[in-house]
């Protein structure tokens, strides 16, 4: 069942639960996509299992609607076959846990799913890419992660690690990255790097890409390099997607979709100048529509229906 058709089966909402390497975000989604509970966006927890289990509890008690099941994106691989969690650097209270070990209420079913692929189901079901049957998702923010919709099914490749486009290396002589490889492209283009980039370029420190942006947007020639910079590298990362994967639509999301005033002339002609003339006929390039809930709406999505 693709997942589209599993977000319109049944009735009642469904709890999603997108966890951050900082923060865990979690709301209550109706089949439609709509919250019908406020946003939670709260620091991360030390006691993650304890914490999910009282947003559950919070978010429950304040409504009055019946919770089908549970969706919970992970910053890590997840076993499309088990459901088993896998790596998780930023997350480990999570590692190695089945779907059965995370209760958060009685008789709760839990689909567990990788973060970039909650976020690219939340945008083709609820957001940017609605009515594609091909759709990449793209989301830059701390680091860069990636989902793919093939025909309407989502690519989890044979250990859910499937489209790591954030791991592609964009220069071989780059600077070493967590995942133990060289030169990967959110070293380049994600939020974290802009901001670093900046703050080298300048020798002032700043917070995060949005700092910059506001730079940029100031008129900041160096804060304006710096987007110029990670637009061509995601722009070509990009068009490389496109030519393997030939998707009606790529979206971008995280938290550089926020500056995509600063990034789509850039983006736009690097995937122009990269893509084949055939792949490029009608890809159409797009800012995610559902911002800092993509995760949670694409979570709530992948949720079992009973």
């Amino acid at each position: 069942m693709s997942v589209p058709e599993r977000a319109r089966a049944g009735a009642g909402a469904r709890l999603g639960v997108d966890v951050g390497g900082t923060s865990v975000r979690a709301a209550l989604v109706d089949p439609t996509g709509v919250l019908v509970s406020p946003l939670v966006d709260a620091p991360r927890s030390p006691d993650l299992i304890s914490q999910l289990s009282s947003i559950y509890h919070d978010l429950t008690d304040s409504q009055s609607v019946v919770v089908a099941g549970a969706g919970l994106a992970v910053p890590g691989s997840v076993d499309p076959a088990t459901g088993r969690i896998g790596s998780v650097p930023t997350a480990p209270a999570l590692q190695g846990l089945d779907p059965a070990d995370i209760r958060l209420g009685p008789g709760l079913p839990i689909r567990v799913c990788n973060d970039a692929n909650a976020a690219t189901i939340g945008e083709w079901t609820h957001g940017a890419a609605v009515g594609a049957r091909h759709v990449v998702g793209l989301f830059a923010g701390t680091g860069v992660g990636c989902g793919v919709v093939i025909d309407g099914v989502l690519l989890t490749g044979s250990r859910g690690l499937a489209a790591e486009a954030g791991h592609l290396v964009v220069d071989p002589d780059g600077p070493p990255c967590p995942c133990g490889g060289q030169g990967c492209l959110e070293q380049f283009a994600s939020g974290t790097a802009v901001a670093r980039w900046y703050g080298e370029a300048t020798g002032r420190s700043v917070p995060g890409a949005a700092e910059v942006a506001r730079a940029a947007r100031g008129g900041d020639p160096t804060a304006r390099q710096a987007f110029e910079r990670a637009a061509r590298l995601l722009g070509v990362a990009a068009a490389g997607l496109a030519n393997l994967f030939n998707p009606e639509v790529i979206v971008l999301g995280g938290g550089m979709a926020a500056a995509w005033d600063l990034l789509e002339a850039d983006l736009t002609r690097a995937v122009a100048r990269h893509t084949m003339p055939l792949t490029a006929r009608g890809l159409r390039l797009a800012p995610g529509r559902l911002g800092r809930a993509a995760g949670v709406v694409g979570a709530a999505a992948s949720a079992p229906a009973d």
